[in-house]
């Protein structure tokens, strides 16, 4: 796919999820000489790209839709660019200023008015040995294999250096950054430290942060991740009108039900809603399916997407801070589906997408067969 076509699909999401009626903004300039003319820039809110610009000369200009205080993610994609998303918070009429003599920009300096951004510039500069050399793999595409032991050094100094800071929104991301990833080792070598940390912080935040606390507390102690056989678990979700739901509610006709976890930001979640309406149409007589968004409530409900579907369109609010995910699913990624027995027994569960899949959840639900393979 082209550079071109890439934006085109990019202003396409950013329109259908509404960012371009805000009218309040801040802007994003950035420079290095090392930057391939061509390079994309994005800006993404809640996992979902809302400005995009292309570069020039080395230089890049963003302006990002803000309603007020926001935290948001940047992204350059091109020749020499890790793939790493670093954060930047703004507030409306920000103007931050980006500038390196690479392509490593994460390291980059940002001059920016926000406090919160001078706390994540404290944690790039204690941690920038380490992290160069994490970001150098991310930019060949090294596997996990060969950077999770340069990672958990990362992740290691930043436990380090946390306590030394106050608590506002941008240590609480990179807290919680932490404990995401940990999660991606069989054995964090440094869990102790970590829960040890996590109750620190949360004695001495100040109010206003129990939404986070709470998520990064789920991620630190995962609750039990439910496997085939076992009986499923409710939850409380919400329709795009705002009301409330639980997730069992959708078992009242004795039905299976298909449980589809996706999210905004995935190609394959948003490329597989015809096969799920296929699948609904032929046996909506025999199944429910309730599908779970993951991301921000205010960008879910603003795309018109959702109302198309005709089964049921729920999220919890929790933006993967545990939510019914963090119960059902064996990795956070999307699309997740998970079919359960009208007895509420999980049968089977699977991330991504197999176009065979639906075909045998039908076999299952009609009696034809007993298990999806």
């Amino acid at each position: 796919m082209n550079k071109k076509s890439i934006i085109t699909i990019l202003l396409a999401l950013m329109s259908m999820a509404g960012w371009g009626q805000t009218k309040k903004t801040a802007t994003i300039t950035g420079n290095s000489p090392a930057l391939k003319d061509g390079t994309i820039a994005v800006s993404y809110i809640h996992h979902a790209a809302v400005a995009v610009d292309t570069v020039r000369g080395g230089h890049f200009t963003i302006v990002v839709p803000v309603n007020g205080f926001t935290q948001s993610e940047l992204m350059l994609r091109g020749e020499g660019c890790p793939n790493y998303s670093m954060p930047l918070y703004f507030s409306p009429d920000a103007l931050i200023h980006l500038s390196g003599t690479d392509c490593l920009y994460p390291l980059w300096k940002v001059d920016s008015p926000i406090a919160e951004q001078q706390t994540i510039n404290s944690i790039v500069g204690h941690n920038v040995e380490v992290f160069k050399e994490y970001l150098q793999q991310c930019v060949v595409d090294a596997s996990w294999s060969k950077t999770q032991h340069i990672y958990s050094k990362v992740l290691k100094q930043t436990m380090d250096f946390l306590p030394s800071l106050p608590v506002d929104a941008a240590l609480l991301f990179e807290l919680e950054t932490v404990a995401l990833h940990s999660q991606n080792y069989e054995e964090f070598p440094y869990k102790q430290q970590l829960k040890e940390l996590e109750a620190a912080t949360a004695a001495r935040a100040p109010k206003g942060f129990e939404r986070e606390l709470s998520g990064i507390h789920t991620l630190v102690y995962p609750p039990h991740i439910l496997q085939v056989g076992e009986e499923a678990v409710d939850g409380e979700l919400f329709d795009m009108q705002g009301n409330k739901h639980h997730f069992f509610d959708a078992f009242a006709r004795g039905r299976y039900v298909l449980m589809a976890f996706w999210s905004f930001a995935c190609g394959v979640s948003l490329g597989v809603q015809q096969d799920i309406n296929e699948l609904y149409c032929q046996n909506s007589d025999k199944l429910e399916i309730v599908s779970i968004n993951l991301d921000h409530l205010s960008l879910w409900q603003q795309n018109a997407s959702g109302r198309q579907m005709a089964w049921q369109n729920w999220n919890e609010g929790k933006m993967l801070r545990g939510g019914l995910d963090a119960h059902y699913c064996d990795f956070p990624a999307t699309p997740y589906f998970v079919l359960i027995s009208p007895d509420k027994r999980i049968v089977w569960k699977s991330m991504g997408f197999n176009p065979a899949w639906f075909s045998s959840i039908a076999d299952v639900v009609n009696g034809r067969k007993e298990c999806v393979e």
